[in-house]
């Protein structure tokens, strides 16, 4: 006989919410079929029945040894992490480990606990010698710089460092105070060059300009070159150009120097 149509529906109704119920119960089911191999097991004192590899887990304050829990010896002065490693315990802020207790950190004069709390620093203007801080020799007209953890000694500007001591630069005529460290301190006015006796005027030969970095303190203009006091001309031959300094000439391509000449490389016959 064949089924009504509503009845029919009612039946798969039916199925699909038997169905929906057998599923939310299958995590139910895993669960307690993990859980068979510790059902028999009787947790021993101070742990719980879990479902790891040990079937154990301590409470708090106890350590899984041996196949039990034994009560976690904290020193005085220190407090429990929680963690599976090392000891289980650290020192309070304040105090640092010694062996397997807790010492209390001796902060010497003019020092100051870390931020982590187990140790000190020196504060500022003084350094660490052994278990004190001394203070840092800061010169008259000078001053102490803290770079990448260091302090260094600088001297003021107008001054310069000689052993310990911030002495004051003596600026010939014609010089100014240097903006980058040097032995003297200073460097002459452009148009002026250094000697034993100070800033001397540097004369500057024709079709030459001045250059600080040449002994005379000029060089000579492309195409001349530098004869004593004087920049004298020279010839470019044929197939020739000046070269990067242009205090020469070198030969183009393809052609070799040859009686201070130019010439063709021709192929042999």
């Amino acid at each position: 006989m064949p089924y009504r149509s509503g009845t029919r529906h009612r039946f798969n109704w039916f199925a699909l919410k038997s169905t929906r119920g057998i599923s939310r119960l299958i995590p139910t089911i895993l669960v307690l079929l993990s859980g068979t191999q510790f059902s028999g097991q009787v947790a021993p004192a101070n742990a719980q029945v879990a479902g790891n590899a040990d079937g154990l887990v301590c409470e708090e304050g106890y350590e899984y040894k041996g196949g039990s829990c034994h009560k976690e010896n904290v020193p005085e002065n220190a407090h429990l992490t929680g963690s599976f490693y090392g000891p289980g315990w650290v020192c309070n802020h304040g105090f640092k480990r010694v062996e397997d207790r807790c010492e209390e950190v001796e902060v010497p004069e003019n020092a100051y606990l870390a931020s982590t709390g187990d140790r000190w620093k020196c504060a500022r203007l003084f350094r660490r010698v052994e278990e004190k801080c001394e203070e840092v020799f800061v010169p008259k007209n000078g001053f102490i710089e803290t770079r990448f953890g260091a302090q260094e000694t600088h001297c003021d500007w107008g001054f310069r460092k000689e052993g310990r001591d911030c002495v004051e630069i003596e600026v010939p005529e014609n010089g100014r105070l240097s903006d980058r460290r040097s032995a003297d301190g200073w460097v002459c006015l452009r148009g002026f060059k250094a000697t034993e006796a100070g800033c001397v005027f540097v004369t500057v030969p024709e079709n030459a300009y001045l250059a600080s970095d040449t002994y005379s303190g000029w060089k000579c203009e492309r195409g001349f070159r530098a004869n004593q006091d004087k920049c004298t001309a020279f010839i470019v031959p044929s197939n020739a150009h000046l070269n990067r300094r242009g205090d020469g000439w070198e030969c183009n391509q393809p052609f070799n120097l040859q009686n201070d000449t130019c010439a063709e490389n021709l192929p042999r016959q």
